[in-house]
Formats: structure tokens, sequence, C-alpha cells
């Protein structure tokens, strides 16, 4: 697959990790050495899939439930969601209805989406770890899951609890 990104062909691929950054260091554990991950990775996707709260009978948090999630949320996650988007956002809660099951239906996903720059190759090639690469990518602008999945509930789309859930890892 590296020999065929390499000669430029589009090379799609899965590999089970807990984002796109582990991603990297998931491939260097593998044998593939650091000059080839750096030269055939454009771009790495990490998803995962969660439930959406039934539109028929969410409910929204009081201020008290609100306001504890606002206090729990990391320093860098408070700073990317914005404070004023932080108070002004509704969120809601599953209750469960006739028309779903325990007040979820379907699911949607959140994307981590990474284009390697020349920043990250530079890390890639100097074999630096997951959280370095992690960060380099939060210093580009890129969403973590659970960043991605806090701006699907503050959409109304989903829950915390199913966003906490489903990025334990992030």
């Amino acid at each position: 697959a590296m020999q065929a990104a390499q000669t430029g062909h589009l090379v799609l691929s899965t590999l089970h990790t807990n984002d796109a950054p582990s991603t990297l260091t998931r491939l260097r554990h593998m044998g593939i050495a650091a000059f080839q991950v750096a030269a055939s990775v454009s771009t790495i996707i990490a998803q995962r899939l969660v439930r959406c709260l039934c539109g028929q009978c969410k409910l929204p948090l009081s201020e008290v439930q609100h306001h504890a999630w606002q206090q729990s949320l990391s320093a860098e996650d408070s700073r990317m969601l914005g404070e004023h988007h932080l108070r002004s956002a509704t969120l809601f809660q599953a209750v469960g209805c006739k028309a779903c099951h325990h007040g979820y239906k379907g699911r949607t996903g959140l994307f981590q989406v990474m284009p390697i720059t020349a920043a990250m190759q530079r890390l890639i090639v100097q074999e630096q770890d997951s959280a370095a690469l992690a960060q380099q990518a939060l210093n580009e602008g890129i969403h973590t899951l659970r960043q991605a999945g806090w701006l699907k509930a503050m959409q109304g789309i989903t829950s915390i609890e199913e966003v906490m859930g489903t990025t334990g890892h992030a």
C-alpha cells in the first residue's frame, strides 16, 4: 500500500486506532519507515458513530446540568468551542418514547480530519510520539473526536453521555 501511494496511486485503507494522530504511530509500529509514512500519507480521517437523539422526545438540559457540563470541559475544549457558544448552546438529554429506542433514533458520524502538513511530516520523520502529533494537530486547528462530538451535542443532534461514551479515549 505504501509503495502504491508513493507512485501516485490513491490508496484508501482502514486501521483501528483511537484517533487520527495515533494512526501515524500505529503505522510506524507496523514496521513502516518514518520517511515512508511522511511521504505516503496525505490525510487521515478518524470516525466514530454516535446515536442521534429522538426529535420527538428529547428534552433540554437544566441550567444546572448545562453548567456542570461546561465545568467538566478541558481547557482546550472550552477554548475551541468558545465562550459565547458555550453559553448560548442548548444541550439535550434522551428521554424515550414510542418512536425511538430509549431516546435515540439513528446514528451520525463524528469525524477528525487531519491533513498531513509539512510540519506534521517533520514530526513523523523525527519519529515523535502520538502526544506530540496530537499537539501539532491541535495547533493546526484539527478538532479531536470529542470536540466534534461536543459540536454535534451543541446542535442538538446527540447527547453529552453519548459523546463521552463514544470518545472515551479522547
